[in-house]
């Protein structure tokens, strides 16, 4: 699933969520380094944000590994702007977000895909309450085949899991299903590479266990029905 289909409803859910005073003007935080990142926040994030008109006022990056945002969130807080997005991963997110909230910037913040992972907000702590992200899956979710997996995950390494392990997860299970249900044995690699092919770029509503039904779109992308998330009292929960 591509971010920008995540990031739309999340962007558009995060401006109706600040109405007084609206956002209008953002800065940009941005991993340099993480292609992911960087390609969200030089790309993805600001073509969303100018189809509502929101100005960019500055974008600033760090690198992944930094863990000292000092310099950064001093050159942002002085633009002084509507609101923040942080593109990055969950350490540095973490950090980056710590940092924002001690320099006294109390402006909305919404971040990328990379944040969830509970570990962002054990890193930043308090900091991160409040904090908008966009996901396909989340750890708190009560359908109980999702909670079933959950339970088995912090059973099995002592952690909740991550979006990634989510992601990972699914994946396998749907390329089993592709498999399974084409014939594929091994016999003949070429004959079962173009079954494989033709099983994912024909998919459409598959039901993975986690993450629900999942489709391939005509630019190969997967396609499902993403979740705003917002953290309160130190936890990832469906944002309203």
């Amino acid at each position: 699933m591509t971010t920008e289909n995540v990031y739309r409803p999340l962007i558009e859910l995060w401006l109706k969520k600040q109405q007084s005073p609206p956002i209008k003007k953002v800065v940009i935080f941005m991993d340099a380094k993480d292609a992911v990142s960087s390609f969200d926040g030089k790309t993805i994030f600001p073509k969303l944000l100018k189809e509502h008109g929101i100005e960019i006022l500055d974008t600033i990056s760090f690198q992944t590994g930094d863990i000292d945002y000092s310099a950064q969130i001093t050159r942002a807080k002085a633009l002084n702007p509507g609101g923040v997005v942080v593109s990055a991963l969950y350490n540095e997110a973490g950090h980056a977000v710590a940092e924002i909230r001690k320099q006294g910037m109390k402006q909305p913040i919404v971040a990328g895909v990379g944040i969830n992972d509970p570990r962002f907000i054990q890193i930043g702590g308090a900091a991160t309450e409040g904090v908008l992200t966009g996901s396909d899956f989340f750890a708190a979710n009560p359908e109980p085949k999702v909670a079933a997996w959950v339970s088995d995950y912090e059973k099995r390494y002592n952690q909740k899991p991550s979006n990634a392990s989510a992601e990972m997860y699914d994946t396998l299970y749907l390329m089993r299903e592709c498999i399974k249900g084409t014939g594929v044995d091994g016999t003949n690699v070429r004959a079962d590479r173009i079954k494989l092919r033709d099983c994912w770029s024909s998919m459409k509503g598959s039901e993975a266990p986690l993450m629900g039904a999942t489709s391939i779109d005509n630019n190969g992308d997967g396609t499902r029905i993403p979740a705003v998330l917002e953290v309160k009292g130190g936890n990832f929960v469906v944002a309203q």
